[in-house]
């Protein structure tokens, strides 16, 4: 609270600076020097090695605009350069662990140990928005701009964290016609403020914090259970012990783990918003009310937005969307969800929490195909009745599914286990 407590007082005087004492034409430059200190508050190595890629795809949009010869060329090379970069830091010890374990190191091979490489912050949405720009720019689709409003649409602080991968287009138009925020923005801005604040720091933080677990016991169930000495923990750690309480309270844990996930990720998105409106951006939307949605797909389209609906464009249609047959989109689907799980992080949990997802999503795409065939059936399930019972099915196939995030296979299921 402490370090949100300096952040708050050096956002207030960043604005003030921004918008009283830069005149129109110093303020891109000053919002992107101002992400440049940001990053480097959490590593100078981050901002240099940014640095580098910026200049290389603004340098490769440059070439794409100006030149007809070897543009898919200078194309392929950015992206597998980029692509690379993202695999080599978030899947190359995951891989080569995954095959000097698996017994497939040959006899004259040395014993490796591998040191941990360290992710860069914010790395995963900084190149998702360096691969769309450049393929934007390959197809004209893309305005000309600076290098300083490129590196500040990349680098842009209120996003650099923990995202939406705003899109190019509408970042730069916001640029080039930078209004001081009127006080409906402002009071927007500041709203979305304390609602991430509330969400991530006060009922987040909470749900996993230490002695919350065995809080919920005292307060719901102190007559009736024994309460042990090492109940001490959060949620998560509950979850990792579910034979030490009562199975109607880890029932309610795997509900307040998706809550808790939720409110966690979403709070994070909030802030951006609200911070972004303070300096006259309107950045896209990141949840739209995910457990309250009826199906599988209506939460994925509704969750995590801007990336989901980045891997739909830069990934689904262009390798499985366009005129293709009703078993490749199935496959289309599946894999889909597992880039997008892997996205988040490279490990097996993740793996399996894409190929639950991926099997969910196709299970519910032959039930569309079946509601087509059967009218009676299309008809049964838009009665008002079926939504609630809807919501409420999708609701826990997908908190079963944020188990993944925390707990291996073995701790799911005594979870699973314990409840039935």
């Amino acid at each position: 609270m402490e370090n949100l407590f300096h952040y708050l007082i050096s956002l207030g005087l960043g604005i003030l600076i921004y918008w009283l004492v830069l005149p129109k034409r110093w303020r891109s430059l000053f919002l992107f020097l101002m992400s440049l200190l940001f990053i480097s508050l959490f590593n100078l190595k981050y901002v240099l090695y940014f640095l580098l890629h910026i200049v290389l795809v603004y340098l490769a949009g440059l070439y794409l605009t100006q030149v007809e010869n070897k543009k898919k060329l200078i194309l392929i090379l950015t992206l597998l350069w980029l692509i690379g970069n993202l695999c080599f830091f978030k899947y190359s010890e995951l891989f080569i662990n995954a095959i000097l374990g698996s017994g497939l190191r040959l006899s004259w091979m040395p014993k490796v140990t591998l040191p941990s490489l360290l992710l860069p912050l914010g790395m995963s949405y900084i190149i998702f928005r360096l691969i769309h720009f450049v393929v934007e720019v390959y197809k004209r689709k893309s305005p000309k701009c600076s290098f300083i409003d490129f590196g500040l649409y990349v680098l842009f602080f209120p996003t650099f964290l923990a995202g939406p991968v705003e899109r190019f287009k509408p970042f730069h138009t916001q640029t080039m016609e930078l209004k001081a925020p009127d006080l409906s923005s402002i009071n927007q801005g500041l709203f979305r403020i304390l609602l991430g604040i509330l969400k991530k720091f006060v009922i987040a933080d909470t749900l996993a914090g230490k002695g919350f677990a065995k809080e919920m016991i005292q307060l719901i169930a102190a007559k009736q259970f024994v309460v042990a000495d090492n109940l001490s923990g959060g949620i998560i750690h509950a979850l990792q012990i579910p034979e030490s309480y009562p199975r109607f309270l880890v029932l309610l844990f795997v509900y307040g783990t998706a809550i808790q996930i939720y409110l966690d990720f979403s709070g994070y998105t909030d802030m951006a918003l609200g911070v972004s409106r303070l300096f006259g951006y309107k950045i896209m939307e990141n949840f739209n009310r995910p457990f309250f949605q009826r199906n599988i797909a209506l939460f994925w389209r509704n969750w995590h937005i801007s990336v989901y609906s980045w891997i739909r464009d830069y990934f689904f249609f262009p390798f499985f969307g366009y005129r293709a047959s009703t078993l490749k989109i199935y496959i289309g689907i599946f894999m889909t969800m597992i880039v997008f799980m892997l996205w988040h992080k490279g490990n097996l949990n993740f793996l399996l929490l894409g190929i639950y997802n991926g099997l969910g999503l196709v299970i519910w795409q032959l039930y569309q195909e079946v509601k087509r065939k059967y009218p009676t059936l299309r008809k049964w399930s838009l009665q008002p009745y079926v939504k609630p019972i809807a919501i409420f099915f999708t609701f826990n196939f997908v908190s079963v599914s944020f188990l993944f995030f925390h707990l291996d296979l073995s701790q799911i299921y005594a979870v699973v286990n314990r409840i039935f």
